[in-house]
């Protein structure tokens, strides 16, 4: 059974508190920015959205080479919830593919916090920066099959409900307490203690990479692909801390969030009306972008920098 967990607390990244598809590439429950009690937006650097649009189910976000953004994930909801960012097919946390049974970030009830970039220590981010395929973070790393997909798992707590009040009597004229105590609601339910859970998923957790993760496939030889992926961009300052969690349902979230993103002349290759001229061209970079997935679900760090990285 999955126990508590070490999930990431934003603190200095903003924590607000609010009171039909293409050719062979169907949406799917992970192609859109909001469901339910739960959204995201893609933000430049000053916190403005980005130009997004709606087109057969999908969203799509519209990016500029150089550009540096934010992904800003809103609970609409009155629980606590994890939610595990992916960029391009890898996790923003470790950096390796992205899996939803990895840890997240806790956003708070009726709020909201802003994942600005690839985590590399608890203090600083590298910086999600808008580039060219062939220099964004998942290319350098081996495998850019999904490049130009977002996506956010969401999670709720499980509920613990306080325990119940312990009744006794009042003492007898003698001076005698009452020993018939209700010892039934004193003793501890059933079930090891959050701290023992939290100890026991601490214990388990695997130590190197997986069999799953180190035979990830390499990309297929090709020419240099259009459009957009994200870098690994500068050290940002973006402190974090470690906090338990426990989900209300481990292996199934209970929601999947996505979005698409690209350059002008992508998006408008797809048929989006960027500029108000309705325009088609379909070419395979098209396809590729619009089947690739934000989770490869592989089992369960902090993201590598690529080659030549300087902080």
């Amino acid at each position: 059974m999955f126990a508590s967990r070490l999930t990431f607390a934003v603190l200095a990244a903003t924590v607000a508190v609010a009171c039909a598809g293409t050719r062979s590439a169907e949406a799917w429950p992970g192609d859109r920015a909001s469901a339910g009690s739960y959204s995201f937006d893609v933000v430049d650097a000053g916190g403005s959205p980005l130009r997004t649009f709606g087109h057969n189910g999908r969203t799509y976000v519209l990016g500029a080479e150089g550009q540096r953004y934010k992904i800003v994930v809103r609970n609409h909801s009155g629980r606590r919830v994890e939610a595990v960012v992916s960029v391009d097919g890898r996790d923003a946390i470790d950096g390796k593919p992205a899996n939803w049974s990895k840890p997240g970030y806790i956003v708070p009830p009726y709020g909201a916090v802003t994942i600005d970039g690839f985590r590399v220590s608890l203090r600083d981010v590298a910086a999600f920066r808008f580039a060219s395929v062939a220099d964004s973070y998942a290319a350098q790393m081996g495998n850019d099959r999904n490049v130009g997909v977002v996506g956010v798992a969401v999670f709720t707590e499980r509920h613990v409900p306080p325990p119940r009040p312990v009744m006794r009597r009042e003492y007898d004229r003698g001076g005698h307490g009452d020993d018939r105590e209700a010892k039934a609601d004193s003793a501890p339910r059933s079930g090891p203690s959050a701290k023992a859970e939290a100890g026991k998923a601490a214990g388990a957790a695997p130590t190197g990479r997986s069999a799953a993760e180190s035979s990830e496939p390499a990309p297929r030889d090709r020419t240099e692909r259009p459009g957009l992926g994200t870098a690994f961009g500068e050290r940002t300052h973006s402190p974090v801390v470690q906090v338990d969690f426990v989900r209300a349902r481990p292996h199934s979230p209970d929601a999947v969030l996505g979005a698409r993103y690209n350059d002008r002349s992508g998006l408008i290759a797809l048929g989006i009306d960027v500029d108000g001229n309705r325009y088609r061209r379909y070419h395979y970079d098209a396809w590729q972008r619009e089947t690739a997935r934000p989770f490869a679900n592989l089992p369960p760090s902090f993201s590598a920098p690529p080659p030549g990285w300087e902080e």
